[in-house]
């Protein structure tokens, strides 16, 4: 079975083009890093009729199905050009969370429109950790917190914890955001369904951002570094949220 690996600000994952089926099971045999190809999750990406230009299914590393992967967004995009499912730089997407309207830029990124939260909730403390935090939902839920210094925090642990707290039905994605000068914002997230810190989160990324514009009521542009150093952008044009990164194919093969 054919598969293309590519990455969006080095959250990487495992593509399956047409109709495919695949088990829970060879989903997490796929991602594993040491028996399989390595991914923080799988996306099957398909044609589509008129409305949209193809359809798009996310799966964590553990096999379990999400509604959307924001950093995979931008990576489903990204191969769909190549297969051609679209003509021009921009198209039109349906997701677990919805609808998505995507622009390849002049320089090769990638701006994604993203769910706009209704609301968010605030002042939320759990056992054992320190400080406090917000939830939202940007396609998925999050949980955010701001601290003086992320890379201080124990982000497995302290994550976990979170994750699995009972006020959460179906758990949580945890945010740990530092805020520099110039509506900068640095990141580092716990992952539902990877159950570990990955090297990026798009819809964390937008949490973050988003929150911080509504929290300082500064609706300007956010830029969001991770933990690899990439850059993403945040931004709140004409009462629509955009998420704004890179995405590149790293590799194709097939799967026996």
């Amino acid at each position: 079975m054919k598969f293309y690996k590519l990455h969006g600000a080095g959250n990487d994952f495992i593509f399956l083009a047409g109709n495919k089926k695949i088990t829970p099971e060879s989903i997490a045999k796929i991602c594993d890093r040491n028996l399989g190809i390595g991914a923080d999750g799988v996306i099957n990406i398909k044609r589509s009729g008129r409305q949209y230009d193809f359809i798009m299914k996310y799966y964590n590393s553990d096999g379990s199905e999400a509604d959307f992967c924001a950093n995979g967004g931008r990576c489903a995009v990204k191969l769909a050009e190549k297969l051609m499912y679209f003509a021009g730089n921009t198209c039109r997407f349906k997701a677990g969370d919805g609808e998505h309207y995507a622009e390849i830029l002049p320089d090769g990124d990638i701006k994604l429109e993203m769910k706009k939260p209704d609301s968010y909730a605030q002042g939320m403390k759990f056992s054992g950790v320190e400080g406090e935090f917000y939830f939202l939902n940007t396609g998925v839920e999050h949980t955010v917190g701001y601290f003086e210094d992320i890379s201080k925090i124990d982000v497995d642990r302290t994550g976990k914890k979170i994750r699995f707290d009972g006020v959460f039905s179906k758990g949580t994605n945890v945010n740990f955001v530092q805020c520099k000068k110039d509506n900068t914002l640095l990141i580092r997230t716990y992952e539902r369904g990877v159950e570990g810190e990955t090297k990026a989160c798009g819809t964390g990324t937008t949490a973050a951002g988003y929150l911080d514009m509504m929290v300082t009521g500064d609706s300007s542009e956010r830029k969001v570094i991770t933990v690899l150093g990439f850059e993403l952008k945040v931004s709140f044009e004409k009462g629509k949220l955009f998420l704004t990164g890179p995405a590149e194919l790293v590799f194709s093969g097939t799967i026996f």
